[in-house]
């Protein structure tokens, strides 16, 4: 594996935004539910894109509905570049490399669960680049194609809720969450470019409207599991490893 190195400037902003926690419950409280809870953040990304699903079906607007689906495509592109770097990039998070200058949350009992299963579930998975805002982006990017307005408002909510606590409790450097959001900008621009991908969106639309059934459970299955950062298909693996005693 490549060994990364941060600068003194990605150090230094983790350090900045850190240096505010574990002063403020209430700061600490609300940082930690934005990190943990996928309902609150990747779900809200996700629900927006089905809003423009049906919005497209209601307003006949084809547009809208191939949009969704290059949405797909681009997070696609986006996790499977994302795979490749983490697998050959080897680059432990701030709270790893640098435990003793890192400052940890006020806890209660109540947020004790969310500190432990935002991040401590594996904190020595390689932080470079950040999947996690890779996602994120690349729905609020496809989001920004489809409307600039409420592309806008999901790009910051994406701050808010993604970059910022990350950095809050060191979790990732900025240029972790940089070059998550550069792919995302590229795989969304180069799907809704590549006309391959156009014809593709239509053939999967007229697949839509002849087995809608069918094909309503799987855009239902499919949002879910997006909603929950591909947890499922993450551990799967592992699991199935487990049961046969490997």
């Amino acid at each position: 594996m490549i060994d990364l190195h941060h600068n003194n400037w990605d150090l230094g902003l983790v350090l900045f935004f850190n240096n505010y926690c574990g002063k403020s419950l209430f700061l600490d409280t609300l940082q930690l539910i934005f990190l943990s809870i996928d309902a609150i953040r990747t779900a809200v990304l996700v629900a927006l894109i089905v809003g423009i699903w049906e919005y497209g079906r209601v307003k006949n607007d084809i547009k809208s509905n191939k949009m969704v689906i290059a949405i797909l495509f681009s997070i696609v592109l986006t996790l499977g570049i994302i795979e490749i770097l983490n697998a050959l990039i080897d680059s432990p998070r701030p709270i790893v490399t640098y435990e003793s200058s890192i400052n940890s949350p006020l806890l209660t009992n109540d947020t004790k669960p969310l500190w432990r299963n935002g991040w401590v579930r594996n904190p020595k998975h390689g932080s470079f680049p950040s999947d996690t805002i890779a996602l994120l982006a690349t729905l609020a990017f496809g989001i920004f194609y489809w409307n600039k307005l409420i592309g806008t408002i999901a790009i910051i909510y994406v701050i808010l809720t993604g970059i910022i606590p990350r950095l809050y409790f060191g979790l990732h450097y900025p240029s972790d969450m940089l070059l998550g959001l550069l792919i995302s900008l590229g795989s969304t621009i180069t799907i809704n470019k590549i006309r391959f991908f156009d014809k593709l969106t239509e053939k999967i639309l007229d697949i839509y409207n002849r087995a809608p059934y069918i094909s309503g459970v799987i855009a239902f299955y499919t949002a879910y599991i997006i909603s929950e950062k591909f947890i499922l298909i993450r551990k799967l693996p592992v699991w199935i490893k487990s049961m046969f005693g490997n």
